[in-house]
């Protein structure tokens, strides 16, 4: 009668297993702890069925190998397909192509002087470096110095810009362009131009763009602009009158030195990525932006400004009759003084967060010949944290209005003891603690109104 056939194996391990079946190996003696013998070793047995298994697990490892074959060739399309280089020629496109605002017009655009190698004191992220150079007229209505670039593409931009005033007398804003770069034609990808805008406007303009496949950058892919505006002297040491003057820059950092000596009609700055800082800056009127990065100033002089950060903290001395200070996430740290200097004016200071403390010293202003007349509004508000207002000194009878708004955190507010009538404002629904070190009077409940009378 014949034997019934073997159990076939489901898996490659089965067939494996079935080709060398349990045998015993002389490996060490648990009980009597005797060392391995290789000498005289018995032959494996082997079953009446392994040749036939070991057949099977033959073919079962071919198919494995073509399995992998055919994955690793699947690799290979794809990183050619998504992930090939570029020819140099793959961004010479014509310049309507580069990302050029509509509203401006090229003058020309510098070509780039190969400096070669960069020195590693200066900087050990790039090997190499170009520089451009530009003049522009500075009694120009608007000057203004911008970046743009092809969005999601391979050449990623960053830059900074540094700000400074020279001892030379000129008529002429210098603004000087160093590119630092890893491989030529990620530098060709690149256009620095002197623009135009409507009458009596004109400018700089850094342009990125690239022509390849999207796809994640490698750090040999990026470019890093320096750039040095620097703005001259005047012949008789008077401040040096900037009608004028705008920056829209997408991740360039700015860095203001002592301006003290230059006077800026109108000064808007703007960044996208990167934090604007500086020390001395006197304009007619101020709006400072970024979307991520602090704003940090040490001493703004100006009427009316408006400084905006989505993520990052405000900090500084500032100087205004109008004074608005806003942050989505970060803290608000600033000492004002804040002045009521025009006829049936209100200065008016306003702070705000979304997520942060607000630490504030005030100084209140005026001249005008009565005291009593002089009117001063101030606004703090924070979803997240403390509120913390101190009022140093302000003239003898002013009126002030002082409101603190928290939703989590302690909101605490100290008039100066001479003022005549304080309307302080404090209010956190939730938690933290009321304090009004001043002359406060006994509150009457939560988001009370109390008069202070001194």
């Amino acid at each position: 009668m014949p034997s019934p056939p073997a159990p076939q194996p489901a898996s490659c391990q089965e067939y494996i297993s079935a080709a060398a079946p349990e045998s015993k190996h002389p490996t060490m003696d648990m009980d009597r702890k005797t060392p391995l013998q290789f000498e005289n070793l018995p032959a494996p047995a082997i079953a009446a069925e392994g040749e036939s298994a070991r057949r099977k697990h033959k073919k079962c490892k071919k198919h494995k190998i073509f399995k992998r074959l055919g994955f690793s060739a699947l690799l290979l399309w794809v990183g050619a397909r998504y992930l090939k280089f570029e020819s140099p020629m793959s961004f010479q496109l014509a310049d309507e192509a580069w990302p050029i605002p509509n509203d401006m017009s090229v003058d020309h655009c510098e070509p780039w002087s190969d400096n070669g190698e960069t020195d590693p004191d200066i900087t050990e992220d790039f090997p190499y470096s170009a520089d451009a150079s530009f003049e522009l007229p500075a009694s120009a209505d608007t000057l203004f110095l911008i970046s743009r670039s092809v969005r999601n593409r391979r050449v990623f931009s960053t830059g900074r810009v540094n700000y400074l005033q020279s001892e030379e007398v000129s008529d002429s804003v210098k603004v000087d362009i160093t590119a630092y770069f890893w491989h030529e034609e990620y530098l060709d990808a690149s256009k620095a131009c002197l623009l135009t805008r409507d009458d009596d406007q004109t400018g700089v303009g850094v342009f990125t763009k690239w022509k390849g496949e999207e796809r994640r950058r490698r750090e040999h892919e990026k470019l890093r602009f320096d750039v040095t505006v620097t703005f001259p002297r005047t012949e008789d040491e008077s401040p040096l009158a900037i009608n004028r003057f705008l920056t829209d820059l997408e991740f360039f950092s700015q860095t203001f030195a002592d301006l003290s000596n230059v006077a800026f009609g109108k000064l808007y700055l703007k960044s996208a990525l990167a934090g604007i800082r500086g020390e001395t800056l006197y304009a007619g009127n101020a709006s400072i932006s970024t979307s991520l990065g602090p704003i940090q100033i040490q001493s703004l002089i100006a009427p009316e400004a408006t400084l905006s950060t989505s993520l990052g903290a405000i900090e500084g001395t500032y100087n205004a009759s109008k004074l608005t200070l806003r942050t989505a996430n970060g803290p608000i740290n600033v000492d004002v003084n804040l002045s009521n200097d025009e006829d049936d004016t209100v200065a008016q200071l306003t702070m705000h967060t979304s997520n942060g403390r607000i630490q504030s010293n005030i100084n209140l202003l005026s001249s005008k010949e009565d005291s009593s007349d002089a009117s001063f509004d101030i606004a703090a508000r924070t979803a997240h944290g403390p509120v913390d207002l101190v009022v140093l000194s302000a003239p003898l009878n002013s009126n002030i209005t002082l409101a603190a708004h928290t939703a989590i955190g302690a909101a605490s507010a100290s008039p100066s003891s001479h003022i005549r009538r304080v309307l302080p404002r404090v209010h956190e629904p939730w938690f933290g603690g009321r304090q009004c070190r001043q002359g406060c009077g006994r509150p009457v409940g939560r988001g009370a109104e109390p008069e202070l009378g001194v």
